[in-house]
């Protein structure tokens, strides 16, 4: 019989060197960068591309000894390395970075969207840094000295770093201020710290909100019914990653908004989002919270626009084909789309948008005789799967990107791919329209997406940069307005907003109060795209 006998290593050395895989691994791509910034200054010296490291490293050194102890210490390690492997992996191939927003969007994605980002080689890749990160550390077993000497050798190490590190840092201080002030996006890509700082933040923030006390804007707000003899009906229709400059209605040269074009939305060029990720914009949307104010936690405990709504009296539902409401609709009617049926636009994973339209004609067919707001939640062009998004039929542009890993498509076939989908999604704005058009009620449809999409642009892929580093692509939103009343009033009274950039996702909150005839103290006239028009009735 073999005895397998295990290494012994003392734990000064065990926290060095996971410090040092931590500084080569999983901060190259931080270090390039920053090498790189620091490049196109004036007079970079030797000593500043050797305090980099040499402070990060003494850093990362102080952070696990500070957390890896006694019985715990592998467990804890694992899970760093797994979760810094796959920040890595998306860091490198989408220059993901891992804010509090991206953190937000992790937590609160579902399955089905999760699996998207997943691929063989994804799986490979991942598969092979975890196992030579976390492979080496279960055989090894580190001595601890008692609870005095531990705690006094481990500070005296982590002191003598840390003076280094510092010496050498303030040798060439000018060099490290200047990087920094003019490269603040640089510090998000240090790993584990932004992800740890911020997964830690989310949960404190969590747990604040469930003891904020709901904040009423208006307890009773009141439906104006004026000229209107028979129920008003709005459809509020949430896209998902449309960006503005792949909308025919936006100059584009393709025509992807060949199906709504029949019917003369007014369209507003370059909508300014209030977030670049789902789980900030679709909130702030509903919210009467400027993007400015906004917060996630502010907008789950208070009034929103369709609190507003169903507390003057509409119907109120939210029919969703994506993730969720993102807390939008907790006190409403709520319908989630079940991905595992046998319809046939389901593949179990997900819904073709077209479902939505079915969706929609079984609930006119049973509307109340009162005004209805309906909320319809696209899955859109939702990434990296884009490929998924539409049916064979309107696979328009070729050739597409059938997968996940769309870094390794062209250019032109990521570009074909995202294309189908929007003209995919035109197609079924336009059935929407078709079906509440034919309700022979006073009807409203309201289109805007959440935020836009990088498709590869500067090598950027997929979406929630934090919003100061975002490029114009995620935050240019398209958004459009189609009415069977009062339609040459609209448009005669909408037409100073269609200019680009001249509204975002803070007018929609105030528009639709306005355009609904729900008076309510909340309601904010400078930001109601629609209150200089005293020719327009409420829609």
């Amino acid at each position: 019989m073999f005895k397998i006998t295990k290494t012994q290593i003392n734990s000064r050395i065990f926290i060095a060197l996971n410090a040092l895989i931590f500084l080569v691994i999983f901060n190259y791509p931080f270090l390039g960068a920053s090498y790189h910034a620091a490049a196109q200054t004036e007079n970079t010296s030797v000593l500043f591309l050797l305090a980099l490291p040499a402070l990060l490293f003494a850093l990362l050194q102080l952070f696990l000894s500070l957390t890896l102890w006694p019985r715990t210490e592998k467990w804890v390690l694992t899970i760093l390395y797994i979760v810094s492997s796959a920040v890595l992996y998306a860091q490198i191939n989408y220059r993901v970075v891992f804010d509090y927003t991206m953190i937000q969007n992790v937590f609160e994605t579902d399955s089905s969207e999760a699996t998207s980002y997943l691929s063989t080689s994804t799986v490979v890749t991942l598969g092979i840094l975890i196992i030579s990160t976390v492979g080496w550390l279960w055989p090894v077993k580190v001595e601890y000295s008692s609870v005095f000497k531990e705690l006094t050798q481990r500070f005296m190490a982590t002191g003598a770093t840390l003076a280094v590190a510092i010496a050498l840092t303030l040798s060439c201080y000018a060099e490290f201020a200047a990087t920094a002030r003019n490269n603040p996006e640089l510090k998000r890509q240090i790993i584990p710290f932004e992800w740890v700082d911020n997964t830690y933040d989310y949960w404190r923030n969590q747990l604040i909100t469930d003891q904020q006390e709901f904040v009423v804007l208006d307890s009773a707000p009141i439906l104006d019914k004026k000229g209107h003899e028979k129920p008003r009906l709005t459809i509020m229709i949430v896209g998902e990653t449309a960006r503005a400059d792949h909308f025919g209605y936006n100059g584009y040269a393709r025509d992807t908004n060949q199906y709504t074009a029949p019917f003369q939305p007014v369209y507003f060029k370059d909508v300014i989002s209030c977030g670049t990720a789902t789980a900030v914009s679709v909130p702030c949307m509903f919210s009467d919270l400027t993007r400015s104010d906004f917060s996630s936690n502010s907008a789950k405990n208070r009034q929103n626009l369709l609190d507003l709504a169903q507390d003057s009296g509409m119907d109120v539902t939210w029919i969703d084909n994506n993730s969720s409401c993102k807390g939008m609709c907790l006190r409403q009617n709520y319908e989630r789309i079940d991905t595992d049926t046998s319809n046939p636009l389901c593949d179990g994973d997900y819904c073709f948008d077209e479902i939505l339209v079915e969706r929609l004609q079984a609930k006119l067919n049973q509307l109340p005789d009162k005004d209805a707001l309906i909320v319809l939640h696209q899955i859109g062009s939702h990434g990296p799967t884009y490929y998924r998004r539409y049916p064979d039929a309107y696979r328009i542009y070729t050739p597409d990107c059938p997968r996940s890993d769309i870094q390794n498509c062209s250019s032109q076939e990521l570009i074909n791919t995202y294309d189908n989908t929007i003209a995919y999604s035109d197609y079924i704005n336009s059935k929407i329209i078709e079906l509440v058009d034919a309700t022979n009620l006073d009807s409203t449809v309201v289109y805007v997406s959440d935020h836009g999409e990088s498709l590869g642009d500067g090598g950027v892929y997929l979406h929630g940069l934090p919003y100061r580093f975002a490029p114009e692509a995620q935050t240019r939103v398209p958004m459009w307005v189609w009415t069977n009343h009062h339609a040459e009033s609209l448009r005669d009274c909408l037409a100073p907003f269609t200019e680009p950039t001249l509204a975002s996702h803070d007018n929609v909150f105030h528009t639709l109060l306005g355009m609904m005839g729900i008076s309510s103290t909340a309601h904010k006239p400078e930001l109601d795209l629609t209150s200089h028009c005293s020719k327009l009735a409420a829609l």
